[in-house]
């Protein structure tokens, strides 16, 4: 084989890996969005909710997330990030970077993956989110 028919051949390859993964990912949304028809951002903020999530963070989650799924696809807390949004951890470093900057937070020290709990779905992101989450203070009362 000479050099220009390697380079072709490379090429191919690295265009037919591509076209799969991108047609992996269209079929794996696509799906989601199908067993997902009545599922809402409200269900997503309830669920979340019941692990003691707030309203805020459970949108700021979204939102963070949003780019990893297909228009019209709702996150789910179940939605693995290694398996189902092929995400990887320095990836959720990043996202726990954004989140802080979002929340108005100074990080301790840079989102490394080794330092930050093991987050396995979005829900898991979503909970550490809240651990960090400013608290709103109590209405002071006048006596």
């Amino acid at each position: 084989m000479t050099g220009p028919q390697k380079a072709v051949a490379i090429i191919a390859l690295a265009v037919i890996a591509v076209g799969w993964f991108n047609w992996r990912m269209w079929r794996r949304f696509r799906a989601a969005k199908a067993e997902r028809a009545g599922w809402s951002e409200a269900d997503f903020d309830a669920m979340v909710g019941d692990n003691g999530v707030s309203a805020s963070v459970a949108a700021l989650t979204r939102e963070l997330v949003a780019p990893y799924y297909g228009g019209g696809v709702v996150p789910h807390p179940d939605d693995d990030f290694a398996r189902f949004l092929l995400i990887d951890e320095e990836e959720v470093a990043d996202l726990v970077a954004a989140a802080w900057e979002r929340l108005g937070l100074a990080m301790p020290m840079p989102a490394d993956p080794v330092e930050l709990p093991p987050m396995k779905d979005v829900g898991d992101l979503a909970s550490h989110l809240q651990s960090v989450a400013p608290t709103a203070t109590p209405a002071s009362t006048h006596s």
